[in-house]
């Protein structure tokens, strides 16, 4: 089954071996919202990606359910499904399953805390909801409630947040009235050599590194914009090289 798209944005691309299924996409709706998926029950994927801040959680950088202030702010969902990579700070991040397991398992900070896994997988089997939607997501399995599974269910979740229809996305499909004159002279400044937006913020999703299942390979960019000089280069410090939350 192929990822929803809206209209005009092209097919998001599959990594290798993931499925999407509507039983799994509604497994992972519920696991994102569960707080019983964090090692002490107090938080859960939707506490730093609120669905009224554009899954983020409109802090400078979140806390975890351990009381840990992480270094990386929580980078919104919003549109996931076309991101080439999935950090600045680890170009190798490039599938949402391997980034769920960072703030899953990373222990530095940690932010979830799950140093006991079959306690967390013990919360849901004795759920009878739970029950029913893991043997709904993955037929056939003796035993489908599992860590590996559930990344999976909240990675198939992920990738149905794709937002396009903001008026801009309306205008380009034809809606005339959907930007106002001065939404509409702002769109062509953004797009002049004057001003430059367009070039690190271009494509359907105003950014040039992306990825779907119309190219051949993703493209990957990353960009030092300036506004770090604290080495003779001109380089990032080392401390805060992007988002890895």
């Amino acid at each position: 089954m192929a990822v929803r798209a809206a209209p005009g944005f092209p097919t998001p691309r599959l990594p290798p071996g993931a499925k999407l299924t509507a039983e799994l996409a509604e497994l992972g709706r519920h696991l994102f919202y569960d707080t019983r998926l964090s090692g002490n029950g107090t938080q859960a994927c939707s506490s730093c990606h609120l669905q009224a801040r554009a899954f983020t959680d409109g802090r400078v950088t979140p806390t975890g359910s351990t009381g840990s202030v992480l270094r990386r702010n929580a980078m919104t969902l919003t549109n996931v499904a076309y991101n080439p990579t999935q950090t600045w700070a680890n170009q190798l991040l490039v599938h949402l399953e391997q980034q769920a397991a960072v703030p899953m398992f990373g222990d530095n900070p940690s932010s979830s805390d799950h140093r006991n896994e079959e306690e967390v997988l013990d919360r849901l089997r004795t759920d009878a909801t739970y029950q029913a939607l893991f043997a709904a997501a993955f037929p056939g399995e003796a035993a489908p409630m599992s860590f590996g599974n559930i990344i999976a269910a909240i990675s198939a979740f992920e990738r149905r947040l794709i937002s396009g229809n903001s008026a801009l996305d309306r205008f380009r499909r034809g809606d005339a009235t959907a930007l106002s004159d001065s939404a509409r002279r702002g769109e062509e400044m953004f797009f002049t050599e004057r001003f430059e937006c367009h070039h690190c913020h271009g494509s359907f999703n105003f950014t040039i590194a992306v990825d779907h299942a119309g190219l051949a390979e993703p493209s990957i960019a990353f960009f030092n914009n300036g506004l770090y000089k604290r080495r003779r280069n001109g380089d990032y410090p080392r401390s805060i090289r992007g988002c890895s939350s």
